[in-house]
């Protein structure tokens, strides 16, 4: 019977890690990977996790099952600092959370009950924009329409081509965006962009679905928040969708979350929903991540140690993309990368046409995903000249 499978679409990602690892040469540089490096190329365990996993393995009393939504310690400490005061998921009765294995099955839960309410709702997406977005939704049989978010060859946010695809939608329709650093075009809406874009959906009842996943890599974890804390205090129905992979370095230990904000007469029913989609998936999340998560907020030294090393990571990410530009000016005299500087996070989009990127991999041995996302996480002082290299041959070279 197996041989009626059909092929299933391969995530670009993990197509991208496959060639790299088919390709023979040995000077070759892997942009694919979507987790922090450092400028050896490794992923370190924080000391802060270290710690606190020390402490569970001291105190932790019971490996027993939690509630189908989880620890409601972690999701009500994980609810106030990221929602701020507004959000308490123990007492406050416009919420309800769930702890989940990361964010892609909070995505998945969110996507599952809107695919199964009746008249279910349009899911709105930015273009380009995370590639397991679409995946999540077909998969849950939601309707789901794109409307352009940015250029990757004039590196700039296309702004009122999305506030105008949205006046398509109709109220109740729900708008998917990210927070803070943009994956895959490291480019974020502004502060007076984003207040517009809350206006339109607010003026036109959209239901803003805010996915959060590089908390504290753009400004700091605090700042980092504000985007969420303002839909959490305009709008009376929300959905925020949270992993901690890449803020704590867990990644693969999975600890996320999914916030629901609701009236107070749906919130018992909404938790009966989520609490049965979950049943029928993930059934209960794994809790190893979301208690180290739980021991360091709530230890005040910890925390502290824990933001201490996330600013390294963010101040590292950020001077490499300042690294890029400069060498790129001093180097050419150029700028054709310097939109990298103004960008933030781990993810860009390189502006390079299909042709261009296949040379990139070709002739320059520099693997990207498709459509030229780089993790610029990844390179180190000795890999930024040969990607400006690189790049300036490719931009240059007769069309």
């Amino acid at each position: 019977m197996f041989e009626k499978v059909e092929e299933y679409p391969v995530d670009p990602i993990m197509i991208g890690a496959d060639y790299f690892a088919q390709d023979p040469r040995l000077d070759k540089l892997n942009l694919t990977v979507g987790i922090y490096q450092d400028a050896q190329g490794k992923t370190p365990v924080l000391q802060a996790v270290k710690e606190a996993e020390k402490r569970l393995v001291e105190t932790q009393a019971s490996k027993s099952y939690l509630a189908l939504t989880g620890d409601a310690d972690y999701c009500a400490l994980l609810g106030q600092e990221i929602l701020g005061q507004t959000c308490d998921s123990a007492v406050d009765s416009d919420w309800v959370a769930a702890q989940t294995a990361g964010g892609a099955v909070a995505l998945r839960v969110m996507a599952d009950l809107l695919a199964q309410m009746p008249d279910a709702p349009t899911v709105w997406l930015q273009t380009p924009t995370y590639g397991n977005y679409i995946p999540i939704l077909q998969a849950a049989g939601a309707s789901f329409r794109q409307v352009p978010y940015y250029d990757p060859i004039r590196r700039e946010i296309t702004f009122d081509q999305m506030l105008d695809g949205l006046s398509a939608a109709k109220a109740g329709d729900v708008f998917l965006m990210q927070g803070v650093c943009h994956n895959p075009t490291g480019a974020d809406l502004s502060p007076e962009q984003f207040e517009a874009l809350l206006t339109v959906l607010e003026a036109r009842g959209i239901v803003p679905w805010i996915d959060l996943a590089y908390l504290g890599f753009a400004q700091s974890f605090e700042a980092d928040c504000a985007m969420a804390r303002q839909i959490a205090a305009r709008f009376a129905e929300c959905i925020v969708c949270i992993t901690l992979s890449k803020s704590f370095g867990i990644y693969r230990d999975r600890a996320g979350a999914l916030f629901v904000k609701t009236g107070k007469a749906n919130r018992a029913r909404m938790h009966r929903a989520i609490s049965a989609i979950v049943r029928a998936g993930a059934s209960h999340a794994p809790d190893h991540g979301p208690a180290v998560v739980r021991e360091i907020l709530q230890d005040q030294k910890l925390k502290a140690l824990w933001l201490q090393e996330l600013d390294q990571m963010r101040a590292r990410v950020s001077q490499v993309r300042r690294d890029i530009a400069q060498a790129e000016g001093d180097t050419f005299g150029t700028q054709d990368l310097a939109y990298l500087a103004r960008q933030s996070g781990m993810f860009s989009l390189l502006p390079l046409t299909a042709p261009q990127e296949v040379a990139l991999t070709r002739d320059h041995g520099i693997h990207v995903v498709k459509g030229a996302r780089v993790n610029v996480a990844r390179l180190g002082p000795d890999d930024i000249g040969w990607l400006i290299r690189a790049m300036h041959q490719l931009v240059t070279a007769p069309s």
